[in-house]
């Protein structure tokens, strides 16, 4: 698939001479890399270099199917493939170049009323953003295409501004432009390896010598995540190559394909295009041959001869969407990589939003959904990335119903009540990589309910009355829920600087008395939420902070880049020495109390309250008067030593109440009842106090901390 160009260009760049010192070194030169140096090139930045350890687009770019679909999972996925179609309309006025992009449409179609439904979904979504879209009918779309077998459909998603380019050709014009804005590329350099300096990016490695630089961005592809370990301190890129095949037929005299939309055959793992006279044949199959799904749908297929077969590396993540931003680990590392066999479709748009972000500091919108920093360092672990991304992949095509689950890559954390939920019938789901029971079935139950747990539904869910149940526990009785998956962390000093580094960090008032917590935001210079937490003061200089699973990475590192150099302040991840454990409902001080000597009535103990009291046999509890449901109770956080007897404890003093088990889909319902967002469910950095009804927890006073503080 190699052209002219490729050739042409490739014998200017290897004259190119390593620099010893530049502004931004891009490690990759395929559509990622390329893409990002156009746009940081466009916006005015200078001293821009990109090594490519062979040639252009000779990792995964070149075999690239080239379909570019508008209609995404997120908002941002859906933005940056609309940035992407723009882009390449107008390289070839501003390069000369072409980059094959033709507009021709496409046809998702749906066998299945649950996939029918799956498209409706989408179009409303499309619609939403602007894009065009209408359904057939299986008559219409006969009508359309005629080689296909239609009699099997409900119908089929039409979007006429979908597209088609040539992965090559594209990523030269690129180049071109990239190179007319004083970009040097270099071929044949490889990057071995990233130091830093106070774990701020410093120099690369290279097979040619070093090159000091300010900034690395890592688009190494399928090499991201084994160039990211050769980084002091590691930097985790959460990614393994699959395989990605595609055949090419020879002409087909019996069918016409030219200027016909591609079609996804989503029921069937397969996607079909024309090539030239005759098909491009691929697909992201679970299982069986993508072959039967094209023969299926296309009966006269059986006529057809193989031209070429492909079957080349491709990068996918654990979770199906990108990996972008900066690193968690190293100032001023950036990756954009792990693209899933969409990066064609996404990447022009995402070189635009990751420039933008690294100019400005900020994303120009929400990116949390490809954000790099979602992922924690035990999902960077080989073998769980090679089992997870071989479930991944074949899900391409699969229904995204709300609250499925993986299979694969499980158990990687778990809590130290895990095997006693598990005895009890919980359905667990994965909270950055932490098992969690959402639900609790009846034992008899638990595999059916365990297994829809994993598939998932449109319509009214088998565990709906199972969650029912729980909540009205968590109202008029008492539950207990496992919160082990809350990140935490401990925050002290010898003298004030703990203190001052919170207020510094927080618009809340920190300086409350010993013993109170307070739920605050960590805002950045924006006024948006980089973490959202409550911090229990347990003596005069040390602080305990709670916050969402998903602050593990992104709000250890906000934190930690802000400590003091001196020292001064000690901060430190204790998420996995401590089990959660929340105890929810009117009788839930009662049955406490039976097993503490210490007063939990509410005159004593009133909500936002903190101390350490000894529970049953297990000393210094971590106890906390809030649930983070809105109703009364207490949330205990316990030596993971500890926990399970904590746990059986609760469960005796109980059992004359009705106490009984409750997972996160109950907790999840009583906060949303209660109007409580949740950071990266409800609200992310893009948001501010005022925005999501939080203003009650900015202190006026402290503006002139906050602005000197930065």
């Amino acid at each position: 698939m190699a052209s002219v160009a490729t050739r042409l260009y490739s014998g200017t760049s290897k004259s190119s001479t390593l620099p010893r010192e530049t502004k931004v070194v891009v490690c990759g030169g395929g559509i990622a890399g390329l893409s990002v140096v156009y746009h940081l090139a466009k916006f005015g930045w200078r001293d821009i270099v990109l090594l490519e350890q062979g040639r252009l687009t000779s990792g995964t770019t070149w075999h690239a199917a080239g379909l570019i679909g508008q209609i995404r999972s997120s908002e941002v996925m859906t933005h940056m493939c609309l940035e992407s179609v723009k882009l390449y309309e107008s390289l070839e006025e501003e390069t000369g170049m072409s980059t094959g992009l033709k507009v021709c449409g496409s046809l998702a179609l749906a066998e299945s009323k649950e996939r029918m439904l799956d498209l409706q979904r989408k179009a409303s979504r499309a619609r939403a953003e602007g894009i065009e879209c209408q359904f057939l009918s299986p008559s219409e779309l006969e009508k359309m295409v005629p080689w296909i077998w239609t009699q099997d459909l409900q119908g089929a998603l039409y979007i006429p501004g979908d597209c088609v380019a040539n992965p090559t050709d594209t990523s030269m014009a690129l180049a071109k432009g990239a190179k007319q804005n004083g970009v040097q590329i270099i071929e044949g350099v490889r990057v071995d390896s990233v130091e830093t300096l106070r774990e701020c990016v410093s120099q690369v490695r290279t097979n040619q010598g070093p090159v000091k630089c300010q900034y690395f961005i890592n688009c190494g592809g399928m090499w991201a995540h084994e160039l990211g370990m050769k980084c002091d301190p590691i930097v985790k890129i959460p990614l393994h190559p699959n395989e990605h095949q595609y055949l090419i037929t020879k002409k087909m005299k019996e069918i016409n394909t030219r200027g016909m939309p591609y079609i996804r055959d989503l029921d069937n793992d397969c996607y079909i295009r024309d090539w030239g006279e005759g098909f491009m044949v691929g697909g992201f199959a679970v299982k069986g041959p993508i072959l039967d799904g094209f023969l299926k749908r296309v009966p006269a297929g059986d006529k057809a001869e193989v031209q070429q077969l492909f079957n080349g590396p491709e990068s996918f993540t654990p979770d199906m969407a990108p990996l972008m931003g900066p690193a968690s680990e190293v100032d001023n590392y950036w990756v954009m990589a792990g693209f899933n066999s969409a990066g064609i479709a996404t990447c022009g748009g995402a070189g635009k939003v990751l420039a933008e972000w690294l100019m400005e500091g900020r994303p120009p919108f929400n990116t949390w959904p490809v954000d790099i920093r979602r992922f924690t360092k035990y999902q960077n672990n080989k073998k769980f990335l090679i089992d997870r991304v071989s479930e991944t992949e074949g899900g391409h095509y699969k229904i995204a119903f709300p609250g499925a689950e993986y299979h694969t890559g499980r158990k990687l954390r778990c809590s130290p009540l895990y095997a006693s939920h598990a005895a009890a019938g919980a359905v667990f789901g994965d909270r950055s990589g932490m098992e969690t029971p959402k639900w609790f079935a009846n034992m008899s139950d638990t595999e059916e309910y365990g297994f829809e747990a994993q598939t998932g539904t449109y319509g009214k869910p088998g565990w709906f009355d199972m969650v029912l149940s729980e909540y009205w526990a968590c109202r008029e009785t008492v539950c207990a829920m496992d919160m082990s998956f809350f990140t935490k962390f401990e925050l002290k000093s010898e003298g004030s600087e703990a203190l001052e580094l919170l207020q510094k960090l927080c618009p809340n008032e920190m300086d409350m008395p010993v013993g109170h917590v307070v739920h605050t935001g960590m805002l950045n210079e924006w006024g948006g939420y980089e973490n959202d937490c409550s911090v229990a003061r347990l003596s005069p200089n040390y602080y305990f902070i709670i916050c969402p699973s998903f602050q593990l990475a992104r709000g250890y590192r906000w934190i930690e880049r802000h400590l003091p150099s001196d020292g001064s302040v000690k901060f430190q991840n204790v998420t996995h020495l401590y089990g959660g454990l929340n105890v929810v409902g009117p009788r839930a001080r009662e049955v406490l109390q039976k097993l503490t000597e210490t007063s939990l009535k509410l005159s004593e103990f009133k909500p936002f309250m903190c101390t350490e009291i000894d529970l049953g046999y297990a000393s210094k509890v971590r106890i906390i008067s809030l649930t983070h449901t809105g109703e009364d109770g207490f949330v205990m956080y316990i030596r993971c030593e500890h926990a399970l007897h904590v746990y059986d404890a609760l469960k005796a003093a109980g059992r004359i109440y009705g106490i009984r088990d409750a997972g996160y889909n109950a907790l999840r319902w009583l906060r949303l009842e209660k109007f409580y967002p949740y950071w990266g469910e409800d609200f992310v950095d893009d948001a501010t106090p005022f925005e999501i009804g939080r203003e009650h927890r900015v202190k006026f006073d402290k503006v002139n901390i906050l602005a000197t503080g930065w």
